[in-house]
């Protein structure tokens, strides 16, 4: 009897997943339904090699399979579609080369050779893309058997469209025409270098989108897909419960950086939108609740890789609805225990990555406790960075973003590898000969609102958030002595906050002869500190002290 019951409950489960096979499949019949599956990525980085997963397992670590394993899976995906009259769709968000060294150092080259051999439709520009500048994406959309999307960046003395951009596409798959526009973020000019995007302007998405859409539907495409760098924010429930509470009316629509949520609320007919940029993947797509225009977003990495599959009503063209292939919903982790990897992708990137990392895996030093980072306030890793750049450049005081730092480091031997991953942009240090009242003003700069702050080193202090802006910060000590407004101090930051990115505006004001570009890379003045033994002296020491 107890036997019977068992094979009993197995027949029901059985059943149960077979009703509900034909259930999905009744929903949205051949005859008058045509199946596209949707895959895509965002905010690749270069990381298109096999990796192990150390922020899973540090002591253990899984391996994903990334490109080679993106590869295999489309391949099949497309095998299977051809057997049963399916479309695929394959595109990528953004950044896609600008973080690994066979990213970086081919200046996205290896990166789109992966992209053309598993047949990507479509790219849309993202921030880090313009970081070798953009004469190096004018010469990978040459190479690119796919367009390089984005209809809001135009020439600054011409006002049209450079040659090797294009606004949209449309593409039919299936005898469905989808209509692809990119929409790179408008925040682009915040936070590249001027001489990466000379000559370019970017120009805000709402008024481009409003524009676009139109034009495209007119020009007979079936579905409208924005395919953008544009993003949903982290707590995408709580922002989206901030813009039905503001009212769809009050969106500004040339503030920078519109969101992908803000986006979808102010223009009507857009179907599907593809976002990226925050590194944060939802496994349910955000349904704006007026238009009905689904978002879709995906982690980082090359580590995963989005799918979802969309009906699309034969007779009028319309979404009829969509669903997932794997675990329900949209996101998959392709951990090389589940997914296979392609071999001859695999060959491929192995070669680039051996050229490009020769001498990466060298010991340097061996780390007995793990270097955490931190968003907000002060971390080892964080304050370890910003001491090292001050030593290299015999600076009195240096600041940092928490944005720059990509990775923690783990215990153990530590490589030029792991370190080229904490730090991969290969900024260096820029120092400026400034008094104490500059330094106090970019702080109180720092602090208004709810800005998290920055990275601090060779100073003491505290930040009271209960005062009103511009009275919030107290500067106990600078340089082990008391701090004095109108003593001259050597300032240390990154080049790339050097060109007034992230809130650093200021420091484009200082003159000329009161700047050094000392281009001492930060990677090799953190390995120096490390190498060398000082970092030893490194702490969390209450050097920032935030009243909340």
């Amino acid at each position: 009897n107890y036997m019977n019951k068992i094979k009993q409950f197995y027949k029901l489960i059985i059943l149960i997943m077979l009703a509900n096979i034909n259930i999905n499949a009744m929903d949205y019949p051949e005859e008058d339904y045509q199946k596209i599956v949707c895959l895509f990525t965002n905010d690749i980085h270069g990381g298109i090699a096999r990796v192990e997963a150390r922020f899973m397992n540090p002591q253990f670590p899984p391996l994903i399979g990334n490109g080679p394993a993106i590869a295999a899976y489309v391949k099949e995906v497309r095998r299977e579609a051809k057997e049963k009259n399916w479309g695929v769709l394959l595109t990528d968000a953004g950044d896609f080369f600008s973080g690994t060294p066979v990213g970086t150092l081919t200046k996205g080259r290896a990166v789109i050779d992966f992209m053309n051999g598993t047949g990507y439709d479509a790219l849309v520009m993202g921030n880090h893309d313009f970081d070798k500048g953009w004469e190096a994406m004018e010469k990978g959309s040459k190479q690119a058997k796919f367009p390089f999307l984005a209809a809001n960046i135009i020439h600054t003395e011409t006002g049209t469209q450079p040659e090797w951009l294009k606004p949209y596409v449309i593409k039919e798959i299936r005898g469905i025409k989808f209509g692809i526009i990119g929409i790179a973020t408008a925040a682009t000019p915040s936070m590249s270098f001027p001489d990466n995007i000379k000559n370019l302007k970017f120009l805000s998405e709402i008024p481009v989108l409003k524009e676009m859409v139109p034009k495209v539907k007119a020009e007979g495409a079936d579905v409208i897909v924005v395919l953008s760098h544009m993003w949903l924010d982290y707590e995408r429930d709580k922002s989206a419960r901030e813009l039905y509470e503001k009212g769809y009316e009050n969106i500004d629509e040339n503030k920078i950086g519109i969101t992908g949520m803000e986006a979808a609320a102010a223009v009507p007919g857009i179907d599907i939108m593809f976002t990226g940029h925050v590194h944060k993947g939802f496994p349910k797509p955000y349904e704006d609740p007026r238009h009905h225009t689904l978002i879709f977003q995906n982690y980082a990495n090359g580590s995963n890789l989005g799918h979802v599959n969309i009906y699309i009503h034969r007779e009028s063209g319309a979404i009829a609805g969509y669903d997932f292939a794997i675990d329900n919903n949209d996101l998959i982790t392709l951990m090389e225990d589940e997914y296979w990897i392609d071999t001859e992708m695999e060959a491929q990137i192995a070669a680039e990555v051996k050229i490009a990392e020769k001498g990466f895996d060298e010991i340097l030093t061996v780390l007995k406790d793990p270097l955490p980072r931190s968003s907000d306030g002060e971390s080892i890793l964080g304050n370890m960075i910003v001491d090292a750049m001050r030593d290299a450049v015999n600076a009195d005081i240096s600041f940092s973003n928490f944005g720059g730092i990509r990775a923690d480091l783990q215990a153990g031997p530590i490589t030029p590898r792991d370190l080229f991953t904490v730090l991969p942009y290969g900024n260096k240090v820029t120092v400026f000969q400034v008094n104490g009242q500059f330094i106090l003003d970019l702080m109180e700069q720092r602090v208004r609102g709810n800005s998290r702050g920055m990275l601090l080193s060779g100073a003491r202090v505290s930040v009271d958030k209960n005062k009103a802006n511009g009275q919030r910060v107290t500067i106990h000590s600078l340089a082990g002595a008391a701090f004095e407004k109108e003593k001259k101090y050597r300032l240390a930051v990154s080049d790339y906050l050097a060109e007034g990115n992230s809130g650093y505006g200021m420091l484009t004001e200082v003159e000329a002869a009161h700047i050094q570009y000392t281009g001492t890379v930060i990677r090799q003045a953190l390995i120096d500190y490390i190498v060398s033994g000082k970092s030893d002296k490194t702490a969390v020491d209450g050097r920032w002290v935030m009243i909340k």
